[in-house]
């Protein structure tokens, strides 16, 4: 039986979260105090660079565990982990030989000559004057990691976006004393405060994006994602070693449509995504899964 045509997914949704825990977004340093971070007219801010690395973290622990494609097995496996371009270049390096065969438009056990060429033009290669073929199959690699669609990397911008949460302004300092790591015991004259927000705080969280066809690697990871920060809750922020940032979520909701499937010829809900019919957290994760 033919499959119909896969479509594109818009969705923008909500999560609103318990602070289990007292949060501690690292701010400035004040004498002794480590304060957390502000709005000039107080508030507490939750950036979205900080929810979007408490977010990647848990994705590349999840990403490995995703039905993949060869190629995107490979990007989670060499491209994903690598800190650095160096470290990158030398996961890569025995596929190397197969991946200019492929670039030449000769055989390859790997690669797809037309699809390799096809995306570095795309990716701005001049495909007869690539003189660092290692960073030009590393980029290639990135553009099939499910972490790097969502969330960005080296080759691509993400698709999902996260919005800044401002939070009361009411805090308090919590007490610590330095520890001498190697012998494991307290410093002397070593106190200082960390300042952070009360716990029990309702915290939410706006995000939006796009993500390719529902049952593609990039949207089982969201789903899988979601599923997980339901079941065991999301840590953000600093000090989560000594318990602080830990959140729970309380409620959710999400809205979401196929780009370009019927329903929305009008294109309003293109223009918001919030008209479409609202879903639970685990109903917008089970059908982001579905093929």
């Amino acid at each position: 039986m033919a499959l119909g045509p896969a479509f594109r997914v818009k969705f923008a949704g909500v999560i609103e979260f318990k602070a289990a825990t007292p949060l501690h977004i690292g701010g400035e340093r004040e004498a002794n105090a480590l304060l957390t971070l502000r709005l000039p007219d107080g508030r507490l801010l939750i950036p979205s660079s900080t929810w979007k690395g408490s977010l990647r973290a848990l994705a590349e622990k999840l990403a490995p565990t995703l039905p993949l494609s060869s190629l995107e097995k490979l990007a989670v496996e060499r491209v994903m982990p690598a800190q650095e371009p160096k470290e990158a270049r030398e996961k890569v390096k025995d596929l190397l030989s197969d991946f200019e065969s492929a670039l030449r438009g000769g055989a390859s056990k790997v690669f797809d000559p037309v699809d390799v060429r096809e995306k570095l033009l795309r990716a701005g290669f001049d495909l007869e004057r690539i003189e660092d073929r290692e960073w030009a199959l590393v980029t290639y690699l990135s553009l099939y990691c499910p972490v790097g669609k969502l969330f960005g990397n080296w080759a691509r911008a993400g698709s999902l976006r996260l919005l800044d949460t401002v939070l009361p302004a009411s805090t308090q300092r919590r007490p610590g004393v330095g520890i001498d790591r190697k012998a494991g015991t307290v410093k002397e004259n070593v106190l200082y405060f960390v300042e952070t927000s009360e716990a029990g705080l309702r915290v939410p969280l706006v995000l939006a994006g796009e993500v390719e066809a529902r049952g593609s690697a990039p949207a089982k990871l969201l789903s899988y994602l979601l599923k997980a920060v339901a079941a065991v809750g999301l840590n953000v922020g600093g000090r989560k070693s000594a318990g602080l940032g830990l959140l729970l979520v309380e409620k959710a909701r999400f809205h979401a449509f196929e780009i370009g499937a019927a329903g929305d010829e009008s294109g309003v809900l293109l223009a918001n995504p919030f008209k479409a019919p609202p879903m639970s957290l685990q109903e917008f994760a089970d059908w982001l899964a579905e093929a």
